[in-house]
């Protein structure tokens, strides 16, 4: 089998796998001929893709982490919010995923976006339990993670769809609504003795950031729990890599550089870390582009998630890129690339970022003429209007004389005038709520404290990943939410 984008899928296509809805309202089971008709309700209902059988992949089978049963059991307890059948999910997922030995959590989801909570869910649930699992975490603490990944987005139902699935900007109310979910979730087992203290910490936790920037209680280090700091960072990849009325789907790829680029900022480091191991770069049955020109398809993984088994379309010969004889061949674009999508994108399962209706003007500041083009570099996938400066004092004058940007980066160790002394003095210039992100090469308490005194919309450590970057400049550019 091999998954094919929406977009790709031809009529004549054969099923590999079934696609069911949460309400089995939409249900094609293996073996089915795609026509016109499916093809386009699929498309509409912003399905990614599906997985099709042909005769270039007849070879690769995909391990599923639970059966098929497991999460239909799981999204059905999910979405009746029946808290005792999702205890009974969670001990069926664990003792699914404990007795195998597939060493990745190797999926591309089949969901639309009517059907996103549910299998949203089901996903962060599958995702903690396998990152649990390589932490050490007993079975029965995976038990208790595997529930809270489930629960975590209960309240959602409690928010009316035309907020979750708003195409465009969010009110302030709307994004006061929204940002009450992680509190209905908790409140919604509140009352459940079959629900243990712990799980309810980590529901109403789980958008809590590492330096203390999220919320609903604005937690920061050591006092998120364990089990939130997991959900917290899987919830946030999973939302990247999904298919929404409002963005288009970041590819495993740069979601895990978005990971990678939040470390001790939003997400927790050793976390991260697990993740970036037990969770493909390039799902299997995808197909990708090598540095040789070759089209290949990933055949499985192996224990590096970034240089999988791949089978050469063409020639049909398999390479396994984690082995010392093939190490300058590489993986450079997958199926799954976003391919010149828009980069304004959720973030925080999920913010929210609307479509921007002209091109924003970006003003980067950094004393550093290499970091000044490596952060220049890292924008051009994107429409910015791009104002690059050496020096604060550069950026009060230019503010001084053609007026403020859209947004501004700015570094802040830099001679003569620091990064926290021009941004004071752009804002007495008239422009208090200019939107700010600070870098720095420090990432301590009291360089937090003076972002924060500045009103910065966030604050980014360097060295700085592009996918990181570009996340945080979209999201700080348009009225985001965590969701």
């Amino acid at each position: 089998m091999r998954f094919v984008t929406s977009s790709e899928l031809k009529p004549g296509m054969v099923l590999a796998r079934d696609i069911l809805s949460s309400n089995s309202s939409f249900f094609l089971k293996k073996g089915t001929e795609l026509n016109d008709k499916y093809i386009k309700f699929m498309q509409g209902r912003g399905y990614l893709g599906a997985y099709i059988k042909d005769i270039e992949s007849d070879d690769i089978e995909l391990e599923e982490p639970i059966s098929e049963e497991t999460r239909e059991l799981a999204m059905e307890a999910v979405e009746t919010m029946d808290i005792e059948r999702v205890i009974t999910a969670a001990e069926q997922m664990v003792a699914e995923i404990c007795q195998s030995d597939i060493l990745n959590m190797d999926m591309v989801d089949l969901r639309s976006y009517d059907d996103y909570t549910y299998h949203h869910s089901v996903n962060v649930a599958v995702y903690s339990v396998a990152v649990g699992k390589s932490m050490g975490l007993t079975e029965g603490q995976l038990v208790q993670l595997c529930e809270a990944g489930l629960c975590h987005d209960l309240g959602k139902q409690m928010i009316p769809l035309e907020i979750l699935n708003k195409p465009g900007r969010l009110t302030d109310e709307e994004l006061q609504e929204v940002r009450k979910h992680a509190k209905f979730s908790h409140d919604l087992l509140f009352d459940n003795d079959s629900i243990s203290e712990d799980v309810r910490q980590a529901v109403l936790s789980h958008h809590e950031n590492e330096n203390g920037t999220g919320y609903p209680r604005g937690l920061a280090g050591e006092r998120i729990t364990p089990m939130a700091r997991i959900i917290h960072a899987v919830d946030v990849y999973d939302a990247l890599i999904s298919n929404r009325p409002y963005k288009e789907p970041y590819s495993p790829v740069d979601a895990m550089e978005y990971l990678l680029g939040g470390k001790n900022i939003l997400f927790n480091e050793e976390v991260v870390d697990v993740m970036n191991k037990v969770i493909p770069t390039y799902p299997s049955a995808t197909e990708v582009v090598l540095n040789t020109g070759d089209r290949a398809l990933v055949v499985r993984q192996t224990n590096d998630p970034a240089r999988p088994i791949v089978k050469l379309m063409e020639s049909k010969l398999y390479i396994n890129l984690s082995h010392e004889e093939h190490k300058d061949v590489y993986i450079i674009a997958s199926g799954l690339q976003d391919a010149g999508l828009s980069r304004e994108v959720e973030m925080l399962n999920d913010a929210r970022v609307a479509v921007m209706e002209k091109s924003a003007k970006i003003m980067l500041v950094d004393d550093s003429l290499i970091t000044l083009q490596q952060t220049s570099t890292a924008l051009e996938s994107e429409n910015y209007d791009i104002i690059a400066l050496q020096s604060g004092q550069a950026a009060i004058n230019y503010v001084r004389s053609k007026g403020a940007p859209d947004l501004i980066v700015m570094d802040i160790e830099m001679p003569n005038i620091n990064g926290i002394a021009a941004v004071s003095k752009i804002r007495q210039m008239g422009h208090p709520n200019l939107p700010i992100i600070f870098l720095t090469a420090k990432g301590d308490k009291e360089t937090v404290m003076k972002c924060i005194m500045m009103h910065a919309k966030d604050y980014i450590v360097k060295p700085v990943r592009p996918a990181y970057l570009r996340g945080r400049i979209a999201r700080a550019l348009n009225e985001s939410i965590d969701r």
